[in-house]
């Protein structure tokens, strides 16, 4: 069997341009790669957390995963859950929940492409389920 020596998560995007900045604004990653179809923004050049932002029709788009895509969201898990909504809250998302003043640990969006996006404090994340859920 072959271990693998990484894994990261790549998401389509209409504009890559403003999802690099949406998502430095909203993780605090730097941007380690950058073609014009294509972003990689980890912590740093050697961290093995990375997003992959893809130009939606570019050619390395597997066919596959063309489209909208279904069943799957992003879990980012940040110390602050409210400061890193405020970092983004200037981009036109939709915010689904917000965090509330007893609940400060969970929040949900959707990106600039309509990606589902949780952010999580760490202590949150399995104790605390979003108020909006599978029933």
């Amino acid at each position: 069997m072959t271990t693998p020596t990484g894994l990261s998560t790549t998401l389509l995007t209409r504009d890559i341009r403003n999802s690099i900045d949406f998502y430095q604004r909203l993780t605090g990653f730097e941007l380690v790669r950058s073609e014009p179809w294509y972003a990689l923004l980890a912590p740093g050049p050697e961290s093995d957390a990375q997003l992959g932002l893809i130009d939606w029709v570019s050619e390395f788009v597997p066919k596959a995963a063309r489209g909208e895509a279904q069943g799957s969201y992003i879990e980012i898990v940040v110390p602050d859950v409210p400061a890193a909504l405020d970092a983004v809250r200037s981009f036109d998302i939709e915010i689904i929940e917000q965090p509330g003043d007893a609940r400060a640990d969970r929040a949900v969006l959707r990106d600039l492409d309509g990606h589902v996006v949780t952010l999580v404090t760490p202590e949150g994340r399995f104790a605390t389920p979003p108020e909006q859920h599978v029933g």
